[in-house]
Order: structure tokens, then sequence, then C-alpha cells
């Protein structure tokens, strides 16, 4: 990264690309600043060396679940809806419809299967991110739809739905093409039923953050805020530079504006919930 500094400004500029993913979301090079990872230990090393400037901080601001948020909304799954709308533990729910008690473990787990069904999942791959055997990552597949229903039935919609058209949608209306779904070759089939089955999901996150991005710099003007600066986007989250005296006033506006991102063209059955931290560095920002 240091030899990426512009020795005109003394920062790190990174590009980005609407076309280089295949649902939407935005892609960055030259260097890539949305892979860097968070969860590790280096990872958060890494981030802690992206600082603000003296007397300004760092602000991210990020879309909390917004993936399955989108699903408990696309699917129509009352339980999902009722427990973002309470503000419930979304994960320790699923535990509790899974395995009937809500610990350490079963929560990991069901966080696991929460976000791997809806990338299509099969058996298989349950089973080895879990640890547990085949039929046992299928039991469980099988508890979670006879639970949520509605998850069930939107996979089978959109599976139909692109075998015969070829491509799926998102809320707004934006195609995602699969040309593989016709593929002679089962595994390029297989392959492209399960991008689909996420994709409207992904791609209307994409879609909504985008629309959040647009309407930013406009809402912070118009609330006297012309020196917050929008910085990076990564997926879920807006990084944002600002004085640390406009902090108090920049965090109602920024939240605002992404929770209302998606109106007024779809008005969603579910809270989109941002989480915002602020720091000296990008890591301390969370």
């Amino acid at each position: 990264l240091q030899a990426q500094i512009n020795p005109a400004t003394g920062r790190v500029h990174t590009s980005y690309s609407l076309t280089g993913a295949q649902t939407g979301r935005l892609s960055s090079t030259d260097p890539n600043l949305q892979n860097i990872p968070i969860r590790t230990e280096i990872g958060r090393q890494i981030r802690d060396a992206f600082v603000a400037e003296p007397g300004n901080v760092l602000l991210a601001a990020d879309y909390s679940q917004i993936e399955l948020r989108l699903a408990a909304h696309m699917a129509d799954v009352p339980q999902l809806r009722d427990a973002f709308a309470s503000g419930a533990d979304i994960h320790s729910l699923t535990a509790q419809e899974l395995f009937g008690e809500v610990n350490r473990d079963t929560r990991g787990r069901a966080k696991t299967i929460n976000f791997a069904i809806l990338y299509g999942i099969s058996r298989w791959g349950l089973a080895g991110r879990l640890d547990v055997t085949a039929d046992e990552a299928q039991a469980m597949i099988d508890r979670y739809f006879d639970r949520f229903p509605g998850i069930r039935n939107y996979i089978a919609h959109t599976t139909e739905t692109v075998r015969a058209s070829g491509y799926t949608t998102t809320l707004f209306g934006r195609k995602t093409h699969f040309p593989r779904i016709k593929s002679k070759i089962q595994h390029e089939r297989q392959g492209a039923e399960r991008a689909a089955i996420n994709a409207p999901i992904q791609g209307t996150s994409a879609d909504i953050i985008k629309r959040a991005m647009v309407r930013m710099g406009p809402a912070l003007l118009e609330a006297g805020l012309p020196n917050v600066r929008m910085l990076l986007q990564v997926h879920d989250e807006l990084v944002f530079e600002l004085p640390e005296s406009d902090v108090a006033a920049a965090k109602p506006v920024i939240e605002r504006v992404m929770a209302t991102a998606a109106e007024p063209a779809v008005q969603l059955s579910v809270p989109l919930g941002i989480e915002i931290g602020t720091g000296l560095s990008w890591g301390a920002a969370h």
C-alpha cells in the first residue's frame, strides 16, 4: 500500500467499477480496498494504518445484516420481519427455531446457516462449514425450510424464473443475466442456479447503497456539513472523513440517507439498520 501513495496528495486512491461484479456491486482496484479483512488481527492492523488528518476522524456507516433483511422482505417471512422490526437478534431467533436453545454454539451454527441458505449452499457445502455429516446438514436445511417456508418458496420461485428467462431482477428492476443456466454441463447449470438465488438480494443491496451514495452529498450540504467527505464504499459500508466537531450533526444525516435510500421506489417491510462508529483510524471506527 505504501507504494500506492500519491505523492501529490499523500493518500491512497482506489478506482471503482460499476460493472466489475455480476450482481451490480461496485468493485475496487489499484489497489483493492474492498478486500482488506476485518475479522483477523492482521486485517485490523492494516485498517489501523488508514488514519484521518489531524483534527478529523473517520466514520464508518454499515448496513446491518442487509441481505437477511432483504430476504425477510422478498421471501415474505413473518418471523424474520417481526424480529428485525423489534430489534431482536436474528441469529438467536434462528438458533431457537432450529435447535430449541440459544448458546454460543447454536447461535454460531444458526448464523452460518442463515447466510449459507441464501447462497444456495448444498448439503455437502454446509456439512463442511459446520463439521457435520451430509445427512446432518440436510436435516438442518430441511428444518430451516420447515420453520421458514417463505425462504424455500423464494428459492424455488427464483430458480424457476432464472431457468425460464435466463435472468433475475432486483427490487428496482435491474436484471442480472445467467447465460450458463442453459449450459449442457450440469455443474455449470447448478452453479448458475446457486448464484441466481442470491442475486436479487445482493443486487438489491447494491442498488440501495448506490442510491444512498448519490443522495449523500446533497444531504450533507443541505445540513450545512460541507466538510464531511465520503472516502470509501466497501460493499455494505460507507467510510467518511470529517472534522471531529461535525460528528454529532453528521451521524443522523448519514443514518437517515442510508436508511431511506430504497424509497420511494421500493417500500420495504423491514427497517434498514445502520451501525455507525468513529475513530482516528479506519480500524478504530469499527
